[in-house]
């Protein structure tokens, strides 16, 4: 009986699931479950399962130190991951590639791999796995000799493991900062860092994880020297790391084992596991380790008197260092290039947030003050025009009515800028609730109510709206829009020699509202048409105006996510094109 594939795919995740809790256990139980999870994939043919699989497969080949093979998994899987557009899942796949190639001996490029994968994991604001690449660019500073660098990502990785609210991600940066004040000599220090890391493992049960930090307080023992105790801790360290497949780890307290013994002058049993270390990273291309252990080896051989052997050693270890100096001084400048780009990148982004902040705030101020005042002055304003209505029944004189008169104008356009303010204004402070809209109903209605204007008369309305439109949104924002394109198709409608037209289309189309407004009015050269939206700006002085219109119309398109878009020419006409989003 074949599996549904929803159920399938459902089971393929959950088995990716318990095999990425297991790995810090029992890493053979993973690979194990993450294999039966890839043979369901493939079968379901789900590039999505699939994709995961594979990168899941290819971190625990990673974590066991079979590098080629986990790389080769890792490429593969974000092939299939790219065929669905999985940015998390692609980014997790460059990240167990970037832990292949530092591992062994491309720093340089895995540092460029972490750098990606970070930028992804910071915009989906994915703190577990910044937490881990962190971490990671840590090990890589501390290798460049860039200390300072090291501390600060490492503590950025254990802010990042807090907000992810797990206690592994953190100690996992716990140890190589108590490393860091080892070596600066802040040995109280080290130690309750790597105590604290220790018990945060044995809390978790993280047994990989532990085998770590037993390595970080054995370091620590051997300053002290409590030897018994750094052996002891560098033994159960080694067990771990055989028993979980763990490569690098292993190799690492082998060559910590051979320090040890030098320090306890144990001349024979060092230099046996520092043969072994140097045999095991030889084989597995870990160069860190290959360059240190020739190093102790040549300091055993020069106490052993053996100059011969002595030197051997030493021009291994120089042959060794060089060939990653040589090949990644100039490389390791590029990949500190590629990091300050990204941080130049986000400070840019920061910068132009607060920007943009302080200019919204600013708006915001501005609109209330323009609402309070606006406000304060209607009254006294409306008070004008009532005296002036009983000065106009009172007064008899022709000289003093006409200077009334000229009063009455001025005061009516002083009212229209208030009503203007206050209309753009409310715009910012009024949060209607949306609702269908009838654009043929709001076009009618618009019209009918500019039969004030003096040119009305004279212009022909050509409409066109698409009754099929399904659109919510605030009502009082669109008749805002389509009232000032009237409006302003009106008063500059061109009389002479012309039969004024306004014409307005609504349209839907795949990417929204498209009202249209074309007249063949006075018309405007693109000096002008590049104030037109500005506050207060007036196209021709002669006609009545406040010069708020357009600037209204255009908040309002903002309001609703909006573009507004003019073509104009000077004594043809002007079309306005609004695009209203879904």
């Amino acid at each position: 009986m074949e599996i549904a594939p929803s159920i399938a795919s459902t089971k393929v995740h959950s088995l990716l699931d318990e095999a990425y809790k297991k790995r810090v256990s029992d890493l053979t139980s993973s690979i194990k479950l993450t294999e039966e999870a890839l043979l369901i994939s493939k079968e379901l043919d789900d590039k999505l399962c699939i994709g995961r699989s594979l990168s899941n497969l290819s971190l625990y080949h990673m974590i066991i130190g079979d590098f080629d093979l986990s790389i080769n998994m890792a490429n593969e899987a974000i092939e299939n991951l790219e065929e669905v557009d999985d940015e998390k899942g692609i980014a997790d796949a460059k990240y167990t590639i970037a832990g292949a190639l530092y591992k062994t001996d491309d720093y340089n490029l895995g540092l460029t791999y972490l750098v990606d994968c970070l930028k992804t994991y910071k915009k989906l604001e994915d703190y577990h796995n910044q937490a881990r690449v962190e971490k990671s660019m840590g090990t890589i500073y501390e290798f460049f000799g860039d200390v300072d660098s090291a501390i600060k990502i490492y503590e950025s990785s254990i802010e990042s493991g807090k907000k992810a609210d797990d206690l592994n991600l953190q100690s996992n940066a716990f140890n190589p900062l108590s490393g860091i004040y080892l070596n600066q000599g802040q040995i109280k220090e080290a130690m309750d860092l790597i105590e604290k890391s220790i018990a945060y493992k044995e809390k978790t049960k993280d047994i990989r994880g532990l085998a770590f930090a037993l390595y970080g307080r054995g370091k620590v023992y051997t300053e002290t020297e409590e030897f018994d105790k750094a052996e002891a801790d560098f033994l159960e360290a080694e067990r771990i790391h055989e028993e979980m497949g763990e490569k690098l780890g292993l190799a690492m307290c082998l060559h910590k084992r051979g320090a040890l013994y030098i320090k306890m002058d144990l001349l024979d049993k060092a230099e046996n596991i520092l043969v072994e270390a140097l045999e095991y990273s030889n084989k597995r291309k870990i160069i860190l380790i290959k360059f240190r252990a020739n190093l102790l080896l040549h300091e055993i051989a020069k106490q052993r008197g053996n100059h011969e052997l002595a030197l051997k050693y030493l021009q291994q270890y120089i042959d060794e260092k060089e060939s990653v100096i040589n090949d990644r001084t100039a490389k390791v400048i590029e990949s500190y290039d590629v990091i300050n780009r990204m941080n130049r990148l986000e400070q840019d982004a920061r910068i132009q947030k607060e920007k943009a902040d302080i200019i919204e705030k600013k708006k915001i101020e501005l609109d209330s003050f323009f609402y309070r005042i606006s406000h304060d002055l209607k009254g006294p304003i409306t008070s004008l025009m009532s005296l002036n209505y009983v000065a106009k029944l009172e007064v008899q004189d022709e000289t003093a009515l006409r200077f009334i008169d000229d009063y009455e104008k001025q005061a009516n356009r002083l009212n229209n800028i208030l009503d203007g303010l206050i209309k753009l204004t409310k715009m910012s402070f009024n949060e209607d609730s949306k609702q269908e809209i009838d654009f043929e109903k709001v076009v009618y209605d618009c019209i009918a109510s500019y039969k004030f204007l003096s040119n009305f008369d004279s212009v022909e309305f050509k409409i066109d709206v698409d009754s099929s439109i399904k659109y919510e949104a605030e009502w009082a924002l669109v008749n805002t829009i389509i009232q000032n394109l009237i409006e302003n198709g009106i008063k500059y409608a061109r009389l002479e020699d012309n039969k004024p037209t306004i014409s307005i289309s609504v349209k839907q189309d795949a990417n929204g509202i498209c009202i249209e407004a074309i007249d063949n009015g006075i018309g405007m050269d693109q000096e002008t048409v590049d104030k037109i939206f500005s506050m207060f700006f007036r196209v021709n002085r002669t006609i009545d105006g406040t010069g708020l219109g357009l600037h209204i119309l255009k908040r309002a398109v903002e309001r609703l996510n909006g573009e507004v878009a003019v073509k104009s020419k000077l004594g043809e006409g002007t079309t306005f094109c609004v695009s209203l989003p879904k």
